[in-house]
């Protein structure tokens, strides 16, 4: 049996006195607020336009069907 061949590491850089070391990069969207905002605002009202419809036709007295329903719980757990 012959061993794994060997992996090449990237050398790693030697720090110097009075260098700082660079920084990690976060996960993407980290730390970015105005994406969360932004994001979160947009799930918040696809599920207020999912909830519009079926609510409206149950005010025009239109009886409620299963997928009505499905609408309605989809929405509110959203």
């Amino acid at each position: 049996m012959l061993p794994p061949p060997a992996t090449e590491q990237a050398p790693s850089r030697p720090q110097t006195p009075g260098t700082a070391p660079v920084p990690v990069r976060s996960a993407l969207f980290g730390g970015c607020w105005s994406c969360r905002i932004l994001s979160g605002t947009g799930l918040l009202l696809a599920a207020l336009w999912i909830y519009q419809w079926p609510r409206r036709s149950m005010k025009l007295g239109i009886p409620p069907t299963m997928g009505t329903i499905a609408q309605i719980t989809f929405a509110i757990s959203e």
